[in-house]
């Protein structure tokens, strides 16, 4: 079903924008103040299509147009959002299915024809070789919450010298604060920001989300939980540079919605299991609080995830590895979604998660999931 709400967006003249795949995004020429609100969800099913639009069922935007899916090689895709003239925001992937795959976005741009948004995905099988794959993307601008905090961000070098301040247009934060990163070492960044502010009468567990930007087999995801450090290794889980992009908040969705929507993240503690047993961490924001979510051990590095009260005919979800619990400790493996679906009044989310090179392991999964407000 198509989503019911839609936003009348302003053309703008065609202009390259944000990120280039593997070299310093193109900065935007001065324009008036139009970078209309984008977001969008959506499942490419169809992998090795031509080119399809995907079902409305599992695809959303709040533009005008639709969404149309172009397979341009091996592993290679572009996602074309209609009617989505966006400047600045940020994009993130997941394969989709259970095997072990993993993919980047490799950059993504305004078309030079139309007021279009184009994103373009690589996927890779566990021995870093481009393959056929579906996945979920994902593409976000929003600026205004009604709650919490959001912040997102990509990085413009792989390799920047000392504490780097992010160019304008490359991030957003609704503290007001500015984004800045460093590299530790090969394939470890820190990066800073305003501390969260106090939640007001409500705990919080922060959502974050990181996806390896390039068209080279890396993976990159943030440390235990949240030191707001970013680790990026390629197919062999050796460490490497890599340019990435990051969303994070407190009380909002994958999306930047802080109202409107139901949605939970949460993490699976996979490295802490014991007996079968599988400990986690979430936020609902049908709580409002801690809580909401059960995780449950299916085998080795199979997850479900339960989001209590979050369910509906429509929504997407998102996973991601994270790091081991101790910064010495080499980051093991990668995540991908499953699948997701309605049980009743809750949400089951199931990730599959895999050491390097495609051998099922239990690893920390960072899972979040939101429903559509304009579905």
């Amino acid at each position: 079903m198509r989503t019911r709400a839609r936003r009348l967006v302003t053309a703008l003249t065609a202009l390259l924008v944000g990120v280039t795949a593997g070299a310093t995004p193109a900065r935007a020429e001065p324009l008036p103040d139009l970078d209309p609100t984008v977001t969008a969800t959506v499942w490419a099913h169809a992998p090795t299509t031509a080119e399809y639009r995907p079902s409305w069922g599992y695809t959303a935007t709040d533009t005008e147009g639709g969404v149309l899916i172009r397979r341009t090689g091996t592993g290679a895709y572009t996602v074309v959002l209609e009617q989505a003239p966006a400047r600045t925001g940020v994009a993130h992937v997941v394969a989709y299915g259970g095997g072990p795959v993993h993919c980047t976005v490799a950059g993504w741009y305004r078309s030079l024809v139309a007021p279009d948004l184009l994103i373009q995905v690589r996927c890779f099988a566990a021995t870093g070789a481009p393959v056929d794959s579906r996945f979920v993307a994902t593409f976000s601008n929003r600026r205004q919450i009604h709650q919490g905090r959001l912040a997102w961000f990509v990085t413009d070098q792989a390799v920047p010298t000392g504490l780097r301040t992010l160019p304008a247009g490359y991030g957003y934060d609704s503290t007001g604060g500015a984004i800045r990163y460093e590299r530790l070492e090969t394939g470890r960044y820190q990066f800073r920001m305003n501390p969260n502010p106090d939640p007001p009468g409500t705990a919080y567990f922060p959502l974050t989300h990181v996806t390896a930007l390039g068209t080279s087999a890396v993976n990159c995801q943030i440390s235990w939980p949240d030191h707001w450090q970013v680790r990026c290794a390629n197919a062999a889980g050796i460490p490497v540079d890599a340019r990435f992009a990051v969303t994070y908040g407190t009380r909002v969705d994958l999306l930047g919605h802080s109202a409107g929507p139901r949605f939970a993240s949460g993490t699976l503690y996979g490295e802490n299991v014991r007996d079968g047993v599988i400990g986690g961490d979430a936020y609902n924001s049908t709580l409002g609080d801690y809580g909401g979510a059960r995780g449950d051990l299916l085998g080795t590095g199979r997850y479900q995830m339960t989001f209590r009260n979050t369910g509906a005919a429509y929504g997407t979800a998102f996973v991601n590895a994270h790091a081991p619990h101790f910064d010495s400790q080499p980051i093991r493996g990668h995540c991908v979604l499953a699948s997701w679906s309605q049980s009743g009044a809750n949400t089951v989310v199931q990730v599959n998660c895999y050491a390097w090179r495609g051998v099922p392991a239990n690893l920390n999964a960072r899972i979040s999931y939101t429903t559509w407000p304009y579905a």
